[in-house]
């Protein structure tokens, strides 16, 4: 199966400029060279994507929020808060990516994998932009991730995978009581970063309480800790059995990608999920970016992809271990989230306990 890549530079034209800021066009222009530089550009399918209807966001956004976002953005570029602009391009590339949205499903429910570089990215968008308390929208305007979910939802079982540094409090705001919805987040201890949501005690509600699973991080998490969580949250959607899975895939975790990066993992946990990933999805797989704003995107992207695509990773990286400290905190985090999933979903709690087992760290560091 070749894994196609949808792209279209009209999301180049959602620009702040002529202020700097981190989520500007160059991103893309990154992201895209990464692959190109690293070979496993030419193992995949470019697909154009159509302009479509930026309205049928109104599927996992208030209309008028949406209208807002849209009147905003006729007056020149503004602010919806003080980290989301708006500008005379978003239009085009909301619309663009309206119609990615619907290239990627079409590709997805037919059986297939897709990787959509778009932007403006999405997953802290809730369901009125700013989600959960959240001081901003971070950066977000539609969330892609939570439409394609939505519509894949509708025919068959679907879980989304974020692993983007920050937690996707718009996607969790959005299907946080839809119970056919599953959504694991690997994600930095919201106690220490934006947007200070997404604890391992939320795990939805009504019937949908135990879909909602969050899977914390310490700061300064080596590739010890991120392989693990990365194997805690395949085991997972094993045990789920999806027929679909959306992911959320933000490359801001990897070591040194941005100022904000405390993190110290390399590319072995994005290469062992995207590897995975086409196994565990009984009918395809859609990638969605998320965050990435350096060497993320020339180096994690580019092996995510080639895991996706199944070919080798093209920068493994020297593995960097964790201080006992770190593991510590990794492990009482797995334990809070067995504690507040049990006797509700027991497929998770099953999983989370046999990898705290596995790890050993609650032994060997109390």
């Amino acid at each position: 199966m070749v894994l196609k890549i949808v792209y279209h530079e009209d999301f180049l034209e959602h620009s702040p400029d002529p202020y700097d800021h981190p989520e500007n066009p160059s991103r893309l222009v990154e992201a895209v060279r990464g692959l190109e530089e690293s070979g496993v550009y030419k193992h995949l399918e470019a697909v154009t994507p159509p302009v479509g209807d930026v309205g049928l966001y109104t599927r996992v956004h208030s209309p008028a929020y949406l209208r807002h976002v849209l009147s905003t953005a006729e007056s020149g570029l503004d602010w919806l808060d003080p980290d989301t602009y708006v500008g005379p391009g978003t239009l085009a590339a909301l619309k663009r990516l309206a119609g990615a949205s619907v290239e990627v499903y079409n590709i997805v429910r037919d059986g297939g994998e897709a990787l959509l570089l778009g932007r403006p990215p999405g997953h802290h968008a809730g369901i009125r932009g700013r989600a959960l308390g959240a001081p901003t929208a971070g950066f977000c305007i539609v969330n892609t991730a939570a439409l394609i979910a939505r519509m894949l939802s509708e025919h068959g079982k679907t879980v989304i995978l974020d692993f983007d540094l920050h937690h996707g409090n718009g996607t969790q705001e959005i299907f946080y009581d839809d119970p056919d919805v599953y959504h694991v987040d690997v994600h930095q201890d919201p106690t220490t970063i934006y947007p200070g949501t997404g604890f391992p005690e939320d795990i939805g509600e009504g019937d949908a309480k135990g879909t909602k699973i969050n899977i914390i991080l310490p700061p300064n998490s080596g590739d010890d800790i991120y392989v693990s969580a990365a194997r805690l949250a395949l085991g997972i959607l094993e045990r789920l059995e999806p027929d679909y899975i959306v992911v959320s895939a933000g490359f801001d975790a990897y070591r040194g990608d941005n100022a904000f990066t405390v993190m110290r993992g390399g590319t072995a946990m994005y290469y062992l999920i995207g590897s995975e990933l086409s196994r565990l999805a009984r009918r395809g797989v859609a990638a969605v970016l998320e965050g990435g704003y350096g060497v993320g995107l020339r180096r994690a992207l580019p092996a995510f992809a080639a895991g996706l695509a199944n070919l080798e990773n093209p920068y493994p990286d020297a593995e960097e271990t964790s201080p006992p400290s770190v593991k510590r905190m990794y492990a009482t985090g797995l334990k809070r989230l067995a504690a507040a999933i049990k006797g509700l979903n027991k497929v998770v709690e099953e999983t989370v306990l046999e990898e705290l087992e596995r790890v050993g760290w609650e032994k060997l560091y109390g």
